[in-house]
């Protein structure tokens, strides 16, 4: 028997760690049994669970586990698992946790040998960025603003100037506008320096911008960087615990004067459709994301901050919630 180790928010600010017996001789037809290697801390969604946030889904009450970002190595395989063998690395969107069984279609992909599983795990993290800019028809040469340099932003960033567009970031952070400028950025600025921002894109200001921001304030800075017929991509969630509304958030002088388009991202098809008319799917584009780890063109390393002991979950978030040194996400060490 394998005593599994699961992270679960009891309440906000109380994560415990609860116990499950998993038998590796009754694995069900086309289930795999993993253990974590390890797993990424996805710190916007994370961190509003952690300290209480107003949830985005009414079904989500505490308690309740908490993470997505995980690879494991296949220890088991039950009946029908074709594809599938022990050693294997998956990445999958199972939470914090030691060790878990899933079905084989929930494997999101093998790992390559050549790709290390600290970075395989950021794929996901990528993910959100590139569905941005698919959303958002972001194509070369396409002038593009990301606002907010945590890791999702950064993130958007790097697939944004792997896709060939002129990047600008916002963030007051100095640490994220050097990740930034590492991963492609053209110029950053801080919120301080939205004019100069402006003058620097001119009049025809930005085909995209991307928001990873809650604040009405960036959303401000969103309506005003985007130019005619441009796009807002929303990686954010613009008025989470803001007190109210300080402004028309749809103002004609932005929205309908420019013809603005407004995308929520995030959120693609799991897979293709019988005929193939999805060919962006969740499953192709981590595929391709990681072939883009494997050849150099992401590197992961930069977004990742450090690493704790799974069981130091706690620790990791509130070292997240102090923002000691800036950090964008840590890995939670699981296994070797």
């Amino acid at each position: 028997m394998i005593n599994a180790r699961i992270a679960v928010l009891e309440k906000p600010h109380q994560l415990v760690f609860e116990s499950e017996q998993l038998d590796p001789a009754a694995l069900g037809e086309g289930q795999l049994l993993c253990e974590t290697l390890v797993s990424a801390i996805s710190p916007g969604t994370e961190l509003a669970a952690f300290t209480g946030a107003p949830p985005l889904r009414p079904d989500v009450t505490y308690p309740r586990v908490v993470g997505y970002c995980n690879v494991a190595r296949v220890l088991g395989c039950g009946a029908r698992t074709e594809g599938f063998s022990s050693g294997d690395r998956v990445l999958s969107f199972a939470s914090h946790r030691s060790h878990f069984v899933m079905k084989a279609t929930d494997a999101l992909a093998v790992v390559p040998h050549g790709i290390a599983s600290e970075d395989a795990v950021c794929a996901y993290l990528y993910h959100l960025g590139y569905s941005a800019l698919l959303k958002a028809d972001i194509r070369l040469g396409s002038t593009v603003v990301v606002l907010g340099l945590g890791v999702i932003g950064l993130g958007a960033v790097a697939m944004a100037a792997l896709a060939g567009a002129r990047v600008f970031a916002v963030s007051d952070y100095s640490k994220s506008r050097k990740c930034a400028l590492e991963m492609g950025a053209v110029a950053c600025f801080s919120r301080e320096e939205l004019e100069r921002l402006k003058t620097v894109l001119g009049e025809q200001r930005a085909h995209a911008v991307i928001t990873t921001s809650n604040t009405w304030e960036d959303w401000l800075t969103a309506l005003e960087c985007a130019g005619f017929q441009g796009c807002i991509a929303v990686l954010g969630f613009p008025g989470r615990q803001e007190p109210g509304v300080p402004f028309n958030p749809l103002d004609s002088a932005h929205f309908y004067t420019r013809q603005l388009r407004l995308l929520a991202a995030g959120i693609v098809p799991e897979r293709s459709d019988s005929r193939g008319f999805h060919p962006f799917n969740e499953r192709d584009n981590l595929q391709r994301i990681l072939d883009w780890i494997d050849a150099g063109s992401l590197r992961p390393t930069l977004l990742v901050s450090g690493e704790f002991a799974g069981d130091d979950l706690a620790a990791a978030y509130e070292r997240l919630l102090r923002r000691d040194d800036s950090p964008f996400t840590f890995l939670l060490r699981w296994a070797n």
